[in-house]
Order: C-alpha cells, then sequence, then structure tokens
C-alpha cells in the first residue's frame, strides 16, 4: 500500500509540471491591447507630445525681426490755472496721437538663420520624443511579461505545494505502520514549510507586477496571452550596431544637438549684420489756439550696420564655440553609448537563446530521472528522500524553464529597444496617438489685436 502511494504521488507530480508549465493562452489582453491602452493613459508620454509641440510654435517665433508692426501712442493734458494777472482761470489743452507702422526690409539673414535654429531643435525634439515613447513602450511590455512570469511561478509553486503535501500524508503513514522514522516525516514537513515560504513570495511578486501593469495601461491584467519574440532583428552584430547608430532616438537627438551648436554662428553672424528697415508714421497734435496744431505723415528708410565688434560680440562667438566643441564630444559619447548598448542587447540576447535550449534540455533530462527514481523508490531502491530530491530538481527546471523564456523574450524587445525599433510606428500602432504633425496648434490664450488682454483657460 505505501508503495502505491509513493507511486500516486509521483505521478501526480510529473503530471502536474506537464499541465503547469503550459503557456495561459485562452481568451486573453494582448500585447498590442495593452500598448496602446499605455500609449493613451502615460502621462509622460503626454508631456513630450507637448514638448514636441511648443518646440513646433518656436519655430514661428523667429520672424520677429522681419515681422511688420504697429504701435498707437497718446498723450494729452488739461490745465486750469488761478491767477491774479490773467484776471481769473486760464485753461489749456494739448492732445498728440502718432500710428507708426515700421518693417525690416532686411534684417541681416535673422530670420533665416535663426528659423534654421529652431528647426533643428525641432527635429531634436522629435528624437527625444522617440525616446521617451521607447521607454514607455518597453516599461510596459516588462510589466506586461513581469505578470504572465509571475503567474506561471504561481502555478508552478503552487503544484510543488501539493505535491509536498502529499509526500507529508505519506510519510505519515509510513511512520504510523512503522515503516520510517519520524526523521523522515519531519524532512518532508520542513520541505513543506520552505515551500510554503517561496509560494507566498511568489503570490506577492504577482500582486506586484499585476499593480504596475495596471498603473501603466489603466487596465486590469486578465487572461494574458504570451507574445511571439521579436522576429525583425538585426541577425549579425555589426547590423545591431549600424542600426542603432542610424535609428536610435539618443544618437538622432546628439546630432541634431551638434548642428543646433554649429548652427549659433550663423545665427551670431546675422545678428551682427547690415540691417534695412522701413517706417511709416502719422501724428496729429491738438494744443489750445491754433498755433501748434499739426498733422505730420512721416516715412524714413534706416540703413543700419555695425562698423566694429564689441567685448559682448567677442564673448558671445567665444561663447558659441566652445559649445559647439562640446557638442562634438557630447555627440561622440552618445554614439559610443548606442554602439555599446546595441552590442551588449544582441550578445543578452543570444545568451538567453542558449539558456532558454540549455534549461528546456535540463527539465526534459530531470523528468527522466524523477520517473526513474519514482520506479525504482517503488521497489526500495531509492528512499523517499531520494524521489523528493529528483522531484524538487524538476520543479527547480521548471522555474528556471519560465525565467529563461521570460528572459529570452525580455532581452529580443531590449535589442529592439537598442537598435530604435520600439518606437509606436516601428510596432504598427503609429495611429494610436497619430501623428505628431498632426497634431493641432494650441489655443492662443491672447487676443489678436491687444496682446496684452489674455482670455483665462482651464
Amino acid at each position: 500500500m505505501l508503495n502505491r502511494t509513493l507511486r500516486a504521488v509521483s505521478v501526480m507530480w510529473l503530471g502536474i509540471g506537464f499541465v503547469a508549465v503550459a503557456d495561459i493562452s485562452a481568451g486573453a489582453d494582448t500585447l498590442d491591447e495593452a500598448l496602446r491602452a499605455s500609449l493613451q493613459t502615460s502621462a509622460e508620454l503626454s508631456a513630450a507630445r507637448q514638448g514636441w509641440l511648443a518646440a513646433r510654435e518656436t519655430v514661428k517665433t523667429k520672424t520677429s525681426t522681419s515681422d511688420l508692426s504697429a504701435t498707437l501712442s497718446a498723450t494729452g493734458n488739461h490745465s486750469r490755472t488761478d491767477s491774479p494777472s490773467n484776471d481769473g482761470f486760464k485753461q489749456s489743452e494739448y492732445a498728440s496721437t502718432s500710428i507708426t507702422l515700421a518693417k525690416d526690409l532686411y534684417d541681416g539673414g535673422q530670420t533665416k538663420a535663426n528659423t534654421r535654429l529652431a528647426q533643428i531643435q525641432l527635429d531634436q525634439a522629435t528624437a527625444v520624443y522617440l525616446g521617451t515613447e521607447q521607454k514607455v513602450i518597453l516599461a510596459t511590455i516588462e510589466a506586461y511579461l513581469n505578470v504572465l512570469k509571475a503567474r506561471r511561478e504561481v502555478q508552478l509553486n503552487d503544484a510543488n505545494l501539493k505535491r509536498l503535501e502529499a509526500h507529508v500524508n505519506a510519510a505519515r503513514i509510513r511512520v504510523e505502520a512503522g515503516a520510517a522514522t519520524p526523521t523522515r516525516l519531519a524532512e518532508a514537513e520542513a520541505r513543506f514549510a520552505r515551500a510554503k515560504s517561496t509560494a507566498l513570495e511568489a503570490t506577492t511578486d504577482l500582486q506586484n507586477a499585476e499593480d504596475k501593469y495596471r498603473s501603466l495601461t489603466a487596465l486590469t491584467a486578465a487572461n494574458l496571452t504570451l507574445p511571439a519574440a521579436p522576429q525583425t532583428l538585426p541577425a549579425y552584430i555589426l547590423d545591431a550596431e549600424q542600426t542603432a547608430l542610424a535609428n536610435h532616438p539618443t544618437a538622432r537627438a546628439a546630432i541634431a544637438a551638434e548642428q543646433a551648436a554649429a548652427q549659433a554662428f550663423d545665427t551670431l553672424k546675422a545678428s551682427v549684420s547690415p540691417t534695412l528697415s522701413l517706417s511709416v508714421s502719422a501724428t496729429s497734435k491738438d494744443a489750445t489756439g491754433k498755433s501748434s496744431d499739426s498733422d505730420v505723415l512721416a516715412g524714413a528708410l534706416v540703413f543700419s550696420t555695425p562698423i566694429m565688434s564689441t567685448s559682448a560680440t567677442r564673448a558671445k562667438a567665444r561663447n558659441i564655440a566652445a559649445t559647439h566643441q562640446q557638442a562634438k564630444y557630447a555627440r561622440s559619447e552618445a554614439m559610443r553609448v548606442v554602439e555599446v548598448a546595441a552590442r551588449a542587447a544582441f550578445r543578452t540576447r543570444q545568451t538567453a537563446q542558449i539558456n532558454l535550449d540549455a534549461v528546456q534540455r535540463e527539465l526534459k533530462a530531470s523528468k527522466l530521472v524523477a520517473a526513474g527514481i519514482a520506479s525504482e523508490a517503488q521497489f526500495g531502491q531509492k528512499t523517499t528522500l531520494d524521489l523528493l530530491d529528483a522531484e524538487q530538481d524538476v520543479n527547480d527546471a521548471e522555474l528556471r524553464l519560465v525565467t529563461a523564456e521570460h528572459n529570452m523574450r525580455l532581452a529580443a524587445y531590449r535589442l529592439q529597444s537598442a537598435v530604435g525599433g520600439l518606437t509606436a510606428a516601428a510596432m504598427g500602432l503609429g495611429e494610436v496617438l497619430g501623428a505628431l504633425s498632426d497634431m493641432p496648434v494650441p489655443a492662443d490664450p491672447y487676443s489678436i489685436v491687444f496682446p496684452f488682454s489674455r482670455r483665462v483657460t482651464e
């Protein structure tokens, strides 16, 4: 009877093992749905989009040196003087109104240079936004995969608990029958208690993983399906390097920053170049009496050019030169970091795949060993402790398989991120938020005629 009990325990354990490692893929939320939800709910991504929008509006502000301007000025006074020499009160009035239109016919190239600089900075803002997009997407993928991993670990630990509980019951029967010592029962109970602790930790990890998933997507984790690993990944490490240097947002932002620093030379040159401006003004004066009344229409064409370089201008030039050199070094460093990260991600994925293959072979061998020891224990050739050790090896191998599969998929997505391929557009999710260029112009909080009159907006 005892041998039959041991055999039943072993068969139950092996059966549970095969069921526990099966994928949970029945009618569930998909990774695509999770990513769509996170893109729509991420405050960090919304802030990045508004930052890009601000950079786009900055481009339009660079026409200030060539815009037509109109100013209105009005002055007036009214006085009443009581003087004995004038036999009573004397009144006087004065009013003057002037309207001036002015425009630079040639601003020394400031509009062109400043607009070009703002466009480069917009490219930099675009790269920064794509970096934020990759960060949000990768965080969501990690949270999604962590939930799947934690759930499988909970299942395996629950199955392990049931197996060890059955062993404790079998050991207790053997002790009562005088076929085993209390030491064997204590060993089984100790393993069972340790498994309880491990199962509790796995449950806590699952709760934490589901909580993080919910905070990123605003969704409750249902029966999540296990996604396939990305397929369009670099096949060689050199391909990974070149793709990362060309596409990674960090590299693109560093290139744009260097270009902006170089463009600053042109903006400084334009600011000290000759200018040609035209102004037209109409002035009307009205005072007591008629001798001071006048209506004047005047125009002025002004050519202006600096004839010497100031200390401030020379200091600004040195500042730009130093900033440009700094941007060059920053670009070199950014390229180095991106290149190293791409190589590391490529090797990590290769290692994860090799490790997964090894763990799969280990699990297969462990199950064969456990089945053999279970048969030998039935005929008294192996002890219960030997069987417990063998079954524990199977449980440990199954847990390692869960981790290895998780690491393999995560390494693949991290490689995709390292080469700049984890943006919404690259993931086929570009329509979720739409293109940056399609974002509407922000509402103008000021009135058109009087800029100092601000409209209150939420």
